[in-house]
């Protein structure tokens, strides 16, 4: 994580990303820009959080971790998320991995600043409440994905889920092969299961390995196999 101290360029995104309008001058003025790699955790099971992250560019990969000690894929997260509103009031200790798929900017609100604000400021009341409705449907939702759809459909909606932009946009990207231990894994999924899959998927031109790499060839047969679930 580095941090970047550039007081114009914090306001910059705080203005763009219309976090004006959500917490107040004296929030906004203490806020700190950091930046994460990719790979790189924004936080861990078990770590206490010190205040909120808002996610203003790139892209989180959240997932829980088993008893077995094996881990599930929960959702992407896109700008503008929050990392630590569910933790904030009471203090728990987290329960998710939250780690940097590419780079990302975080605008990160310690919680004494944060605590003090709820008192008085309904917009960032309303703001919390919408981040956190919007977890427990996600939740609902992939839960259903994992128990009830096939590997083929899980893979695909990750896909979908993790080669879209910002914006929404899909993007033709690749994903390494090496990583597809993690990716079976994140699925709850057997290695072997998930190469049959992926090799399923090339027979039928949806995607293509080459050079231990991974890229989508047919966006439409993906998003047609995911059927509107994503993760995110």
């Amino acid at each position: 994580m580095q941090m970047i101290n550039d007081r114009e360029a914090v306001r910059a995104l705080v203005v763009k990303n219309g976090l004006d309008g959500i917490f107040s001058p004296a929030v906004t003025q203490k806020m700190e820009l950091r930046r994460y790699e990719a790979g790189e955790a924004i936080c861990s099971v078990g770590d206490q959080m010190e205040g909120l992250f808002v996610l203003v560019e790139g892209k989180l990969k959240i997932h829980t971790l088993l008893p077995n000690g094996k881990s599930m894929l929960v959702r992407f997260a896109r700008p503008m998320s929050v990392i630590g509103d569910v933790e904030l009031l009471h203090q728990y200790i987290v329960k998710n991995q939250v780690e940097s798929v590419g780079q990302s900017l975080i605008l990160f609100a310690g919680r004494r600043w944060l605590l003090k604000e709820l008192e008085n400021n309904a917009a960032l009341l309303r703001f919390m409440v919408g981040e956190l409705s919007h977890k427990l449907y996600t939740l609902g939702q992939t839960t259903a994905l994992n128990l009830l759809y096939p590997v083929e459909n899980r893979f695909a909606s990750y896909l979908m889920s993790l080669f879209a932009d910002n914006t929404g946009v899909r993007r033709m990207e690749e994903i390494r092969t090496a990583t597809l231990v993690e990716t079976a894994e994140l699925l709850g999924t057997s290695y072997r299961h998930l190469n049959r899959v992926v090799r399923q998927f090339i027979e039928q031109g949806i995607i293509e390995r080459k050079r231990g790499r991974l890229s989508v060839l047919n966006e439409v047969k993906l998003a047609e196999l995911a059927n509107g679930n994503l993760y995110e």
